[in-house]
């Protein structure tokens, strides 16, 4: 039973089926004569086609465009398409064969991109991981895909080495480098229980047809943030990534003229669909390795890029950074997903002349499910706006949030499935749907803390701490209590430009909150930890307060 549901108008009736056009623009890209049918009118099944991707598309409608920007080498969409290729084709001759996971350790660049499509052209896969994760963290997601391959690129191949050599198993996986190994390890060859490496360079042309995705083939396996237990792998299939890009791309009318800044990693879903829409709108991807502040301040003081999509976190960096603005004009839009924005945050932005626009989404439905586009996070700062075309969000009688549509992966990788028998994902956040049919998310339903028999949602009390003027940011999590069974525990960082007294937020919280949902526990810190998906690690915060002293 659900209370609330809403969809763009064309999410449902009139919502494009799978042989229509990516739009009636120009400048996107025609790929409906090359959808694999799924069934005929009389309802029979037909096997599906190989279908093509978007860099594939985009070197046969503007071979010559730019695809990608690394700084030091601009890739068209020929060579783009080229360098994917002859990846593919190298892959097969590594033993990569259709249904295989391929693993990537690597940043955004040339070979990191070219790997996104190569893999899936060799049947296989792409499973990228994040440097920032822990070895163990590593080797438990390398045994959980078993990859045929692991491409990595020079900075990360002694780790890459180590995890295959240490995962054991006969050395059935080779770590492949995305450039000249040479330069990352000086002459030193694999020693004994290492398997062999290889590089890019020297990789000649081929015209034997590769295997190639249908529409439901998985063409990636990309871990969810894990951020209150443990992560899970999805399995997400190049219909899933048609949708999302399509709908995107209609929000946020991206086009050629666009240079999207790919600031987050290929690991995290925001990272990797990013790429595919921009390139599917024919835009360019702007690539500086991982993200650094200062690279990210150049490319907006020179007008270098058009959109740009960071987490909070790196956000208040770019914030804190006290950069000169008004930006360029070139700047049309920052999009900020990934994790709940502050209001503080956003008030800041928007005061700062940023164009914000705020975005809900999983990696369960390959990225975005709702966005607020810049001139309706000015007018209604919180929201994220509509559900995309495509997409259909209902919100249950208990506040849980729902989604549906060709976004939303069918299962986990090795796991169970996603959706329910009528393909909705409930996806554990909790939210609301205005008169409007704006989104409003308002916490997470696994995070609902009891005191006492009485409900208490932490987002709503983290509002009330960051509300305070001495509050930058604010989380909240439950601890155990032997008398209330929970009780109410929090950690604020503090403003730079405030004394923070922690008296004075016991008294603000009395004031604004009942007695249920005030912080019985409170702890100060300089920041908050954090995932490599830049979202609060509560884990560790649950560990950390449980050993201070309720007040």
């Amino acid at each position: 039973m659900c209370s609330t549901t809403a969809s763009r108008p064309c999410s449902t009736a009139r919502w494009p089926g799978p042989r229509a056009s990516w739009g009636s623009s120009g400048s996107c890209l025609d790929l409906g004569s090359r959808w694999g049918d799924q069934r005929r009118g009389d309802g029979a099944r037909v096997i599906e086609r190989p279908v093509e991707d978007v860099v594939a598309a985009g070197a046969r409608a503007h071979p010559g465009r730019i695809a990608l920007d690394d700084g030091g080498a601009a890739l068209s969409y020929r060579d783009l398409d080229a360098a994917a290729n002859r990846l593919a084709r190298r892959l097969v001759t590594l033993g990569v064969k259709p249904g295989d996971a391929v693993a990537m350790l690597a940043p955004a660049g040339p070979g990191a991109v070219a790997a996104m499509y190569a893999a899936p052209r060799a049947g296989a896969a792409l499973a990228p991981l994040s440097p920032a994760l822990g070895r163990h963290e590593m080797r438990d997601a390398l045994a959980a895909v078993r990859p045929a391959v692991v491409l990595c690129d020079p900075a990360h191949l002694e780790l890459a080495l180590d995890l295959v050599g240490a995962a054991g198993g006969g050395g059935k996986s080779r770590v492949f480098c995305l450039g000249s190994r040479d330069a990352a390890a000086g002459d030193r060859r694999p020693g004994a229980g290492h398997p062999a490496t290889d590089d890019i360079r020297g990789v000649a042309p081929c015209d034997e047809p590769l295997p190639g995705p249908t529409p439901d083939d998985v063409v990636a396996i990309l871990r969810t943030s894990g951020t209150g237990g443990r992560s899970r792998a999805v399995a997400l299939t190049r219909r899933n990534f048609r949708a999302s890009a399509r709908a995107v791309r209609a929000r946020l009318e991206l086009g050629p003229q666009d240079a999207w800044h790919a600031s987050l990693s290929l690991a995290h879903i925001g990272g990797m669909a990013l790429v595919d829409r921009a390139l599917a709108a024919g835009s360019r991807v702007v690539t500086r390795g991982e993200w650094r502040l200062e690279a990210l301040a150049e490319l907006l003081e020179a007008g270098a890029v058009s959109h740009v999509s960071l987490v909070p976190t790196m956000l208040g960096r770019l914030l804190d950074a006290g950069l000169p603005h008004p930006f360029s004009a070139s700047l049309r839009c920052v999009l900020v997903g990934g994790a709940g924005a502050p209001p503080r945050l956003v008030e800041r932005a928007l005061s700062g002349g940023l164009p914000l626009a705020l975005t809900y989404g999983m990696t369960e439905a390959c990225s975005q499910v709702a966005t607020a586009p810049p001139a309706l996070v000015r007018a209604k700062p919180g929201t994220t706006g509509a559900p995309l075309d495509g997409v259909e969000v209902r919100v249950a009688a208990a506040g849980e949030i729902e989604v549906r549509g060709d976004m939303v992966a069918r299962a986990y990788h090795r796991g169970g499935p996603i959706a329910g028998p009528h393909g909705w994902h409930r996806t554990g956040d909790l939210g609301r749907l205005d008169q409007d049919g704006h989104l409003w998310v308002t916490g997470r339903k696994a995070r609902r803390i009891v005191s006492g028999g009485v409900n208490v949602h932490p987002a709503e009390v983290e509002r009330v701490l960051a509300a305070h003027p001495a509050v930058a940011e604010a989380a909240v999590v439950g601890l155990p209590d032997p008398e209330w069974g929970e009780r109410v525990a929090a950690v604020i960082v503090p403003s730079v430009a405030r004394e923070l007294h922690v008296e004075a937020i016991h008294r603000h919280c009395r004031e604004l909150l009942g007695p249920a949902a005030r912080p019985r526990a409170l702890l100060v810190l300089a920041e908050l930890p954090r995932n490599p998906n830049g979202k609060i690690d509560r884990t560790r915060l649950a560990a950390r307060l449980s050993g201070t002293t309720p007040p």
